[in-house]
């Protein structure tokens, strides 16, 4: 079910801060999906997590940054949920196209684990 249409009704009505991101794939080849652990549910009293996926339409770009010291080290020593726990994600910029230029940041706070620009972004729950 679709909760919300656009980056303000997102941003309004949600704090990804310590959620956890926890799949990431194309649904085609223009549309990303990220599905998050959402974090503040349970700080809601809430008894757990509900699951939510952004969706980025028509994607025009996408960049994924990783540090090179994450990869050398062995898949036992990684902690995924520290590494992919968002620390923000933010609407930069939107160009006269219709295109917004989103990012979200995890482990690094001067560099964004990911740089989107799509048309559309939707946060349904799943």
């Amino acid at each position: 079910m679709i909760i919300a249409n656009n980056y303000r009704e997102i941003k309004d009505h949600f704090d990804f801060t310590d959620s956890i991101i926890t799949d990431m794939k194309w649904n085609n080849p223009l549309d990303l999906c990220i599905t998050i652990d959402y974090y503040w549910d349970t700080q809601e009293n809430r008894e757990k997590n509900r699951t939510l996926v952004l969706h980025f339409k028509d994607c025009l770009a996408v960049k994924y940054k990783t540090k090179q010291a994450i990869l050398e080290m062995s898949r036992d020593d990684l902690h995924f949920d520290s590494l992919f726990t968002i620390i923000r994600f933010e609407n930069v910029e939107v160009n006269s196209s219709g295109f917004g230029h989103f990012h979200i940041y995890t482990f690094d706070y001067k560099e964004p684990l990911l740089k989107i620009i799509c048309k559309q972004v939707q946060l349904e729950e799943v």
